[in-house]
């Protein structure tokens, strides 16, 4: 008789099976991560033993075993470790198989080793900030992940950042060190400068933890409306102001050259945003009219603005 009618079975995709090398706070959190995914984790491999999240098994010794089974391996170590352990997998990666590494800074050539063994290469980068403790379980979710290498490895990559609910963007292997700059900029070196301004509040009389909890507000704030308004029409204070004897006394109150030196080159950029947009260009006009006294105490760092 005929078919017709007849539901047909229904076709499931097989998970993806992946195996983590390098049991660090980013593998871990992967790990975790790309579980509840739905991604098959095999396991996360490391040089001795320590905690690690529910449900996934931790392995030492060498090659790790679930090598041989795994879709996917994903090599989370530092970038210097990158070519002890490219080495140590010569020989061992199974023709086919996608290896990533997730170096912000490097491309995905320094495997090549390991394409000439048949595998699949890419670098694979998560654009996240990793917390020490209590990891959200949506950490990844709206995350960029930079993808970059070969076909097969960057469809695989993409299919994992999917997974965790993120975006897979290519990024060209020559301009990873300056992609990197950009995350460094947008994550560890606003630590810095809340680290500073918490400084400069306990130099004033207040205390750290009064510090702490007023700045992170105000910079919650900043950080908002850069993303609704971009850097220029989110910009505040004296420079759009066109403040300059405000400027002036705030550098005079750096309490050491460096400081100095930081506030003048952040002050000279901020003027460049400022005077990109119209609105704040106001401002930096009375700003530069005033420039003689402001070049007194900036030196040559404000000369060419």
């Amino acid at each position: 008789g005929s078919a017709a009618g007849v539901a047909q079975p229904v076709r499931r995709t097989r998970a993806l099976r992946v195996g983590l090398i390098g049991p660090g706070r980013a593998g871990l959190a992967l790990a975790r991560a790309l579980r509840r995914g739905g991604v098959a984790v095999l396991g996360v491999h490391g040089r001795r033993r320590k905690r690690v999240p529910p449900g996934i098994p931790l392995s030492l010794g060498w090659p790790p075993p679930w090598l041989e089974r795994a879709d996917a391996v994903l090599l989370s170590v530092r970038d210097d470790s990158l070519p002890e352990l490219v080495a140590a997998l010569t020989g061992v990666v199974r023709r086919g198989q996608v290896v990533l590494h997730l170096s912000g800074s490097r491309g995905a050539n320094v495997l090549a080793p390991l394409r000439r063994h048949g595998a699949r290469v890419g670098s694979w980068h998560p654009l996240m900030t990793i917390p020490a403790t209590r990891l959200p379980a949506d950490l990844f979710r709206g995350a960029m992940f930079a993808v970059e290498g070969d076909a097969a490895a960057v469809r695989l990559g993409s299919r994992l950042a999917r997974a965790l609910g993120g975006t897979p963007v290519a990024v060209r292997s020559a301009v990873k060190p300056r992609y990197h700059a950009a995350a460094v900029f947008a994550s560890n070196y606003i630590v810095t400068l809340l680290g500073i301004a918490e400084e400069l509040m306990e130099a004033a009389g207040i205390g750290r933890r009064r510090a702490r909890a007023a700045l992170a507000p105000l910079a919650r704030a900043a950080v908002e409306n850069v993303a609704r308004h971009g850097p220029a029409r989110a910009l505040t204070g004296p420079i759009v102001r066109g403040d300059a004897e405000t400027v002036v006394a705030n550098l005079r109150a750096m309490p050491d050259s460096m400081l100095e030196d930081l506030y003048a080159s952040l002050c000279a950029k901020t003027i460049e945003y400022a005077l990109s947009d119209r609105h704040a260009a106001k401002g930096v006009d009375r700003l530069v009219r005033n420039l003689e006294r402001l070049e007194g105490a900036m030196g040559k760092k404000s000369g060419g603005t």
